[in-house]
Protein backbone atom coordinates (compact mmCIF):
# COMPACT_ATOMS: atom_id res chain seq x y z
CA UNK A 1 0.00 0.00 0.00
CA UNK A 2 1.05 3.41 -0.45
CA UNK A 3 2.62 5.56 2.04
CA UNK A 4 0.18 8.01 3.84
CA UNK A 5 0.67 11.18 5.70
CA UNK A 6 4.46 11.61 4.84
CA UNK A 7 5.64 15.18 5.35
CA UNK A 8 2.60 16.98 5.84
CA UNK A 9 3.30 21.14 4.83
CA UNK A 10 2.92 22.83 7.81
CA UNK A 11 -0.05 24.72 5.76
CA UNK A 12 -2.23 21.88 6.42
CA UNK A 13 -2.45 22.69 10.59
CA UNK A 14 -4.18 25.52 10.42
CA UNK A 15 -5.99 27.21 7.55
CA UNK A 16 -7.92 30.70 7.74
CA UNK A 17 -11.50 30.60 8.11
CA UNK A 18 -11.95 32.95 5.28
CA UNK A 19 -9.59 30.50 2.91
CA UNK A 20 -12.59 30.27 0.03
CA UNK A 21 -12.77 34.34 -0.19
CA UNK A 22 -8.74 34.57 -0.41
CA UNK A 23 -8.58 32.20 -2.95
CA UNK A 24 -11.01 33.83 -4.95
CA UNK A 25 -9.34 37.62 -4.83
CA UNK A 26 -6.02 35.95 -5.65
CA UNK A 27 -7.60 34.50 -8.88
CA UNK A 28 -9.33 36.98 -9.67
CA UNK A 29 -5.74 39.22 -9.41
CA UNK A 30 -4.23 36.94 -11.56
CA UNK A 31 -6.67 37.85 -14.11
CA UNK A 32 -7.05 41.21 -13.50
CA UNK A 33 -3.07 41.62 -13.88
CA UNK A 34 -3.25 39.30 -17.08
CA UNK A 35 -5.31 39.02 -19.99
CA UNK A 36 -8.76 38.13 -18.11
CA UNK A 37 -8.18 34.49 -19.19
CA UNK A 38 -5.99 31.92 -18.36
CA UNK A 39 -5.07 28.01 -18.60
CA UNK A 40 -4.55 25.84 -15.59
CA UNK A 41 -3.35 22.29 -15.54
CA UNK A 42 -3.34 19.21 -12.35
CA UNK A 43 -0.29 17.50 -12.07
CA UNK A 44 -0.26 14.32 -9.58
CA UNK A 45 2.59 12.88 -9.12
CA UNK A 46 3.99 9.47 -7.85
CA UNK A 47 0.78 7.14 -8.68
CA UNK A 48 1.22 3.50 -9.64
CA UNK A 49 0.13 2.08 -5.93
CA UNK A 50 -3.88 2.29 -5.22
CA UNK A 51 -4.32 3.00 -1.87
CA UNK A 52 -7.29 5.27 0.15
CA UNK A 53 -4.83 8.71 -0.85
CA UNK A 54 -5.64 8.12 -4.27
CA UNK A 55 -8.97 7.34 -3.90
CA UNK A 56 -9.57 10.05 -2.67
CA UNK A 57 -8.02 11.80 -4.84
CA UNK A 58 -9.38 10.47 -8.15
CA UNK A 59 -12.71 11.18 -6.15
CA UNK A 60 -12.01 14.88 -5.93
CA UNK A 61 -11.61 15.26 -9.68
CA UNK A 62 -14.67 13.43 -10.29
CA UNK A 63 -16.60 15.18 -8.56
CA UNK A 64 -15.49 18.63 -10.22
CA UNK A 65 -14.84 17.13 -13.56
CA UNK A 66 -11.89 18.39 -13.87
CA UNK A 67 -8.53 17.15 -15.87
CA UNK A 68 -5.97 15.33 -13.96
CA UNK A 69 -2.56 14.69 -15.45
CA UNK A 70 -1.33 11.65 -13.47
CA UNK A 71 2.50 10.85 -13.21
CA UNK A 72 3.27 7.18 -13.23
CA UNK A 73 6.18 5.48 -12.46
CA UNK A 74 6.70 2.61 -14.37
CA UNK A 75 8.22 -0.02 -11.84
CA UNK A 76 5.79 0.52 -9.29
CA UNK A 77 2.82 -0.41 -11.62
CA UNK A 78 1.21 -3.64 -12.64
CA UNK A 79 -1.64 -5.20 -14.62
CA UNK A 80 -3.38 -5.69 -11.27
CA UNK A 81 -2.66 -2.05 -10.02
CA UNK A 82 -3.88 -0.35 -13.40
CA UNK A 83 -7.42 -2.45 -13.47
CA UNK A 84 -7.92 -0.82 -9.54
CA UNK A 85 -6.39 2.29 -10.70
CA UNK A 86 -8.80 2.60 -13.84
CA UNK A 87 -11.67 1.33 -11.25
CA UNK A 88 -11.11 4.22 -9.45
CA UNK A 89 -10.89 7.15 -12.26
CA UNK A 90 -13.96 5.25 -13.93
CA UNK A 91 -12.13 4.63 -16.55
CA UNK A 92 -13.11 8.08 -18.73
CA UNK A 93 -9.50 8.68 -20.87
CA UNK A 94 -11.15 12.50 -21.57
CA UNK A 95 -10.73 13.40 -17.91
CA UNK A 96 -6.68 11.60 -17.23
CA UNK A 97 -3.38 12.10 -18.86
CA UNK A 98 -1.41 8.82 -18.01
CA UNK A 99 2.37 10.04 -18.76
CA UNK A 100 5.55 8.74 -17.61
CA UNK A 101 7.08 9.15 -13.97
CA UNK A 102 11.07 8.50 -14.49
CA UNK A 103 11.46 4.72 -14.25
CA UNK A 104 12.59 3.52 -10.55
CA UNK A 105 11.74 6.81 -9.20
CA UNK A 106 15.41 6.22 -7.47
CA UNK A 107 17.93 9.03 -6.51
CA UNK A 108 21.15 8.06 -8.38
CA UNK A 109 23.27 11.69 -7.27
CA UNK A 110 25.75 11.05 -4.59
CA UNK A 111 25.90 14.75 -3.70
CA UNK A 112 23.66 18.07 -4.27
CA UNK A 113 19.75 17.89 -5.07
CA UNK A 114 18.24 14.34 -5.71
CA UNK A 115 18.04 13.14 -9.50
CA UNK A 116 17.08 10.22 -11.41
CA UNK A 117 18.30 11.20 -14.54
CA UNK A 118 21.28 13.46 -13.35
CA UNK A 119 24.11 14.45 -14.59
CA UNK A 120 26.67 11.38 -12.68
CA UNK A 121 24.75 9.18 -14.86
CA UNK A 122 25.74 8.29 -18.72
CA UNK A 123 23.75 8.96 -21.89
CA UNK A 124 23.48 4.84 -22.25
CA UNK A 125 21.98 4.73 -18.63
CA UNK A 126 19.73 7.44 -19.03
CA UNK A 127 18.46 6.30 -22.69
CA UNK A 128 17.88 2.32 -21.19
CA UNK A 129 15.48 3.70 -18.09
CA UNK A 130 13.55 6.24 -20.64
CA UNK A 131 12.96 3.26 -23.29
CA UNK A 132 12.32 0.60 -20.62
CA UNK A 133 10.17 2.86 -18.68
CA UNK A 134 7.77 3.92 -21.79
CA UNK A 135 7.93 0.27 -22.69
CA UNK A 136 6.42 -1.07 -20.02
CA UNK A 137 4.14 1.51 -19.64
CA UNK A 138 2.79 1.43 -23.24
CA UNK A 139 2.43 -2.04 -22.60
CA UNK A 140 0.16 -1.79 -19.36
CA UNK A 141 -1.68 1.28 -20.06
CA UNK A 142 -2.21 0.39 -23.82
CA UNK A 143 -4.00 3.47 -25.77
CA UNK A 144 -4.44 5.06 -22.06
CA UNK A 145 -0.89 5.73 -22.61
CA UNK A 146 0.01 9.66 -23.29
CA UNK A 147 4.04 10.28 -24.18
CA UNK A 148 4.75 12.89 -22.08
CA UNK A 149 7.43 12.97 -19.07
CA UNK A 150 7.53 14.05 -15.58
CA UNK A 151 10.68 13.33 -14.27
CA UNK A 152 11.07 12.91 -10.47
CA UNK A 153 11.86 15.81 -8.18
CA UNK A 154 11.15 18.12 -11.56
CA UNK A 155 14.48 17.79 -12.87
CA UNK A 156 17.00 16.00 -15.70
CA UNK A 157 19.91 16.55 -17.38
CA UNK A 158 20.11 17.83 -21.23
CA UNK A 159 21.04 14.32 -21.92
CA UNK A 160 17.57 13.42 -20.80
CA UNK A 161 15.89 16.10 -22.75
CA UNK A 162 17.24 14.77 -25.87
CA UNK A 163 16.14 11.35 -25.21
CA UNK A 164 12.82 12.14 -24.61
CA UNK A 165 12.64 13.44 -27.66
CA UNK A 166 14.33 11.10 -29.76
CA UNK A 167 11.53 8.48 -28.48
CA UNK A 168 9.12 10.97 -29.57
CA UNK A 169 8.02 12.50 -26.21
CA UNK A 170 5.67 15.42 -26.97
CA UNK A 171 6.87 17.78 -23.85
CA UNK A 172 8.23 17.03 -20.47
CA UNK A 173 6.78 18.78 -17.36
CA UNK A 174 9.17 20.33 -14.48
CA UNK A 175 9.06 23.11 -11.80
CA UNK A 176 9.19 26.79 -13.38
CA UNK A 177 12.58 28.18 -14.26
CA UNK A 178 13.68 24.47 -14.70
CA UNK A 179 16.97 24.24 -16.17
CA UNK A 180 18.37 23.19 -18.59
CA UNK A 181 16.30 24.64 -20.66
CA UNK A 182 14.49 22.43 -23.00
CA UNK A 183 15.42 22.13 -26.82
CA UNK A 184 13.53 23.32 -29.29
CA UNK A 185 10.57 21.19 -30.11
CA UNK A 186 10.16 20.13 -26.26
CA UNK A 187 7.55 22.09 -24.85
CA UNK A 188 8.67 22.43 -20.76
CA UNK A 189 4.55 22.53 -19.37
CA UNK A 190 6.14 24.08 -15.89
CA UNK A 191 4.17 23.30 -12.49
CA UNK A 192 4.50 27.28 -10.58
CA UNK A 193 1.99 26.45 -7.61
CA UNK A 194 2.69 23.71 -5.07
CA UNK A 195 0.00 22.42 -3.44
CA UNK A 196 1.95 19.75 -0.65
CA UNK A 197 6.02 19.79 -1.18
CA UNK A 198 6.06 23.43 0.84
CA UNK A 199 8.69 23.88 3.10
CA UNK A 200 7.37 26.90 5.13
CA UNK A 201 7.55 26.21 8.69
CA UNK A 202 4.90 28.71 8.76
CA UNK A 203 1.46 28.20 8.40
CA UNK A 204 0.54 31.64 7.85
CA UNK A 205 4.13 32.35 5.31
CA UNK A 206 3.31 29.06 3.89
CA UNK A 207 -0.33 29.88 2.76
CA UNK A 208 0.17 33.41 1.78
CA UNK A 209 3.23 32.59 -0.87
CA UNK A 210 0.34 29.90 -1.80
CA UNK A 211 -1.53 32.41 -3.06
CA UNK A 212 1.35 34.46 -4.91
CA UNK A 213 1.86 31.34 -6.79
CA UNK A 214 -1.72 31.20 -7.18
CA UNK A 215 -1.71 34.51 -8.33
CA UNK A 216 1.28 34.82 -10.72
CA UNK A 217 0.23 31.79 -12.48
CA UNK A 218 -2.66 32.99 -13.49
CA UNK A 219 -1.63 36.21 -14.64
CA UNK A 220 1.24 35.33 -16.57
CA UNK A 221 -1.41 32.91 -18.40
CA UNK A 222 -1.31 29.30 -17.22
CA UNK A 223 -1.40 28.15 -13.77
CA UNK A 224 0.87 24.83 -13.52
CA UNK A 225 -0.68 22.65 -9.73
CA UNK A 226 1.47 20.00 -8.65
CA UNK A 227 -0.01 17.52 -6.07
CA UNK A 228 1.41 14.64 -4.19
CA UNK A 229 -1.42 12.42 -2.36
CA UNK A 230 0.99 10.66 -0.20
CA UNK A 231 1.63 14.32 1.57
CA UNK A 232 -2.11 14.93 2.36
CA UNK A 233 -4.10 14.93 5.22
CA UNK A 234 -7.78 15.48 6.20
CA UNK A 235 -7.08 19.25 5.89
CA UNK A 236 -5.20 18.94 2.39
CA UNK A 237 -8.66 16.94 0.98
CA UNK A 238 -10.71 19.62 2.38
CA UNK A 239 -8.46 22.76 0.97
CA UNK A 240 -7.96 20.81 -2.38
CA UNK A 241 -11.91 20.33 -2.77
CA UNK A 242 -12.59 24.17 -2.28
CA UNK A 243 -9.78 24.94 -4.47
CA UNK A 244 -11.46 22.89 -6.97
CA UNK A 245 -14.49 24.35 -6.43
CA UNK A 246 -13.40 27.69 -6.67
CA UNK A 247 -11.54 27.04 -10.11
CA UNK A 248 -14.72 25.78 -11.70
CA UNK A 249 -16.50 29.30 -10.64
CA UNK A 250 -14.28 31.40 -13.21
CA UNK A 251 -15.42 30.70 -16.50
CA UNK A 252 -12.46 32.64 -17.87
CA UNK A 253 -9.88 29.87 -16.04
CA UNK A 254 -9.93 26.76 -18.28
CA UNK A 255 -8.64 23.11 -17.25
CA UNK A 256 -6.94 21.47 -19.82
CA UNK A 257 -4.75 18.36 -20.06
CA UNK A 258 -1.17 18.37 -21.29
CA UNK A 259 -2.38 17.44 -24.85
CA UNK A 260 -4.49 20.17 -25.05
CA UNK A 261 -1.86 22.81 -23.61
CA UNK A 262 0.40 21.66 -26.83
Amino acid sequence: MEQENEMISALYTNLPDNTEKLLKYALEKGLANGSGEAKIFFRADDIGVPGKQFSHLAELFIKHRLPLCLAVVPTWLTATRFITLQSLTKTNSSQWCWHQHGWLHRNHETKGKKQEFGPTRSVTEQIEDLKNGKNRLETLLEDNFSPFFTPPWNRCSLDTLKGLQHLGFKAVSRSIGAKPFSPHGLPDLQVNIDLHTRKEIEPEISFNTLLLELERGISNGTGGVMIHHQRMNTTAFEFLDLFLKTITSFPAIHPLLFRELI
